[in-house]
């Protein structure tokens, strides 16, 4: 079975390399790249932090205030080495925001994520004193690697597609619209396994018709464990 996953690369050895392990064949490339923004952030008593990208940068550059909430094992488990960490059930922002308004109620909140990060989140400021901090824009990638990938989707080559962001889902359309064929890989889409980390993600796939299976936990892991599932007669 081969897979098709468009991670950032400094994301993505770590997923083909789980992927492999269980005997899928990977297909890897990036569709977003990230850009960084210099910040500076005030005292808090909690800090969100909602990807890995922004534990990292967050971490690297002293970023974190007061006790932590992460969304995802991935993203907390660089922290724990240093702060307490929380996490909502499920591993969205919806989910902690239904989790955690209580517990953020009258506190000094800050938000840590990139420009595309879901506005939900925004509704914790009626409730507390909230403070957003874009570190990192999201841009599209466009480029040959991009352009083969989408053509290796539209052919048929590739058994299953994994889309693990919004954006991630905006820039693969948009890298198939530039060759001409997002029609095609549209009803590939739905011919093949597409899968979707999260209901933000399956939402932004079924905008172009792209009906998506979503795993249990929203990680690569519950991925694999889908991917798996489907594998088995």
């Amino acid at each position: 079975m081969r897979v098709a996953i468009f991670r950032p690369d400094e994301y993505a050895r770590e997923t083909a390399k789980l992927l492999e392990r269980e005997g899928f064949q990977v297909l890897h490339a990036p569709m977003i790249e990230v850009e960084e923004q210099d910040v500076e952030v005030e005292d808090a008593d909690f800090t969100i932090i909602t990807s890995q990208t922004s534990a990292r940068i967050a971490l690297r550059r002293g970023l974190v205030r007061g006790k932590v909430v992460a969304i995802g094992p991935k993203t907390a488990e660089p922290l724990r080495e240093r702060y307490e960490v929380a996490m909502p059930s499920k591993y969205d922002s919806s989910t902690l925001y239904r989790e955690f308004r209580d517990v953020l109620a009258g506190k000094r909140v800050n938000l840590l994520r990139s420009d595309k990060g879901d506005p939900v989140l925004l509704k914790l400021s009626e409730i507390c004193d909230l403070r957003e901090y874009v570190l990192y824009r999201i841009v599209p990638a466009f480029g040959e690697r991009q352009r083969k990938a989408v053509e290796e989707v539209a052919s048929g080559r590739v058994d299953a597609a994994v889309f693990s962001s919004r954006m991630i889902v905006r820039a693969f359309m948009e890298n198939a619209k530039r060759a001409g064929l997002l029609e095609k890989v549209v009803e590939r889409l739905n011919e093949i396994v597409s899968i979707a980390i999260g209901p933000p993600t399956a939402d932004e796939l079924s905008k172009y018709g792209v009906s998506a299976e979503m795993p249990e936990e929203y990680t690569f892991e519950g991925v694999l464990a889908l991917l798996k599932r489907l594998r088995s007669p």
